[in-house]
């Protein structure tokens, strides 16, 4: 029976996070602060996070000032994820925070807490694997899969990706406004 019961509670939770990512899709963006504080998101009220964004757990997510989460983003949350301020993130990009220890043969569960900082860009498809850490300014080209923490400033692209070099033109100061009122 304790088998039985574990595995509703399973199918419960997953069935409430399906909805959340339904309703968060549905609500207007000056409705959304309420869905991440029922879901003990850390969201600043100046970030965008677009429906169609998938959240893969509750808590353990934090977006700062002004950042910009496209649509058909992955937030894998369950090992912690941090994305700081005026951070832009294109469209279909995953970044996951949780795997498998695929050397065991029960293949456990592996968490590595993921962090973006301040005035990063990840361009269009890009992945961000469990532990990376994105240094401030980091740029990631699209479709590139970062395994790796990646220094302040610097360009990565590729499979796996690798430094392309500097990114240049100083240290940025734009502030990102992308709040559509119907951009979902």
């Amino acid at each position: 029976m304790p088998r039985l019961t574990e595995h509703l509670r399973s199918q419960a939770y997953f069935l409430g996070l399906a909805a959340i990512n339904l309703v968060h899709g549905l609500l207007p963006f000056v409705l959304r602060p309420l869905l991440y504080r029922a879901c003990g998101f850390h969201i600043a009220r100046s970030a965008t996070v677009q429906g169609g964004v998938r959240f893969f757990h509750v808590g353990r997510l934090v977006v700062g000032e002004g950042s910009l989460v496209n649509r058909g983003v992955y937030l894998d949350n369950r090992g912690g994820l941090t994305i700081g301020a005026q951070v832009s993130i294109a469209h279909d990009c995953r970044i996951y925070s949780l795997g498998h220890e695929l050397h065991d043969g029960l293949f456990t569960d592996k968490a590595k807490p993921v962090h973006i900082d301040d005035y990063c860009v990840l361009f269009a498809g890009a992945m961000v694997m469990p532990g990376v850490h994105l240094g401030t300014g980091a740029v990631v080209m699209a479709g590139a899969v970062v395994t790796r923490d990646v220094e302040p400033y610097r360009m990565v692209g590729g499979n796996p990706a690798r430094d392309l070099g500097p990114r240049e033109g100083g240290v940025p100061r734009y502030k990102l406004n992308r709040r559509y009122w119907f951009a979902h």
